[in-house]
């Protein structure tokens, strides 16, 4: 099996599949409101909203480096600010996600297989980082997960205290 088609089916598994570990994105976010996810059941954490649009700057920013882009902040930024709470714009932010996913798997489809063993560049020097651009795709699948479970925990906390 390539390794673009393993890094799909691990990032196809984790975000709308069935993982060994437990639930996916897709089954994690699907009942969360709005109202839940702007809710704070935690002091000085960040809610699921935010950490949902973090997860959706963080897979733009993978898709670039994919695309042989050099390394950088996120244009959105590390954790991009919270819009109003409407469940509109939380379907958005829900859409935004799957559309940051989809370019990301795109970028992989389009890469050549041995450039996935090129180094991404960091932006403002002419060194490469320690990681390629499958390694970068591959992290950005263990963030993922880590939020994931992050959300998880905050649903169960939000759904307590009501």
């Amino acid at each position: 099996m390539s390794l673009r088609k393993t890094l799909r089916d691990k990032m196809l598994t984790v975000w709308v599949g069935d993982p060994w570990y437990g639930a996916s994105s897709k089954t994690i976010h699907a009942d969360i409101s709005a109202t839940e996810a702007a809710s704070r059941p935690i002091a000085g954490v960040q809610n699921i909203w935010e950490t949902t649009l973090h997860m959706v700057a963080w897979t733009e920013e993978a898709a670039s480096r994919v695309r042989g882009n050099e390394a950088h902040e996120p244009e959105r930024g590390d954790w991009p600010p919270m819009p109003d709470v409407t469940t509109e714009l939380w379907h958005e932010t829900i859409a935004q996600l799957g559309a940051a996913r989809q370019e990301l798997l795109d970028a992989l489809e389009k890469v050549h297989e041995e450039d996935l063993y090129t180094h991404v560049t960091r932006a403002q020097s002419s060194n490469e980082s320690r990681e390629t651009r499958a390694q970068t795709a591959g992290g950005l699948l263990e963030h993922d997960i880590y939020h994931l479970g992050q959300i998880a925990l905050l649903k169960k906390a939000v759904r307590a205290k009501s």
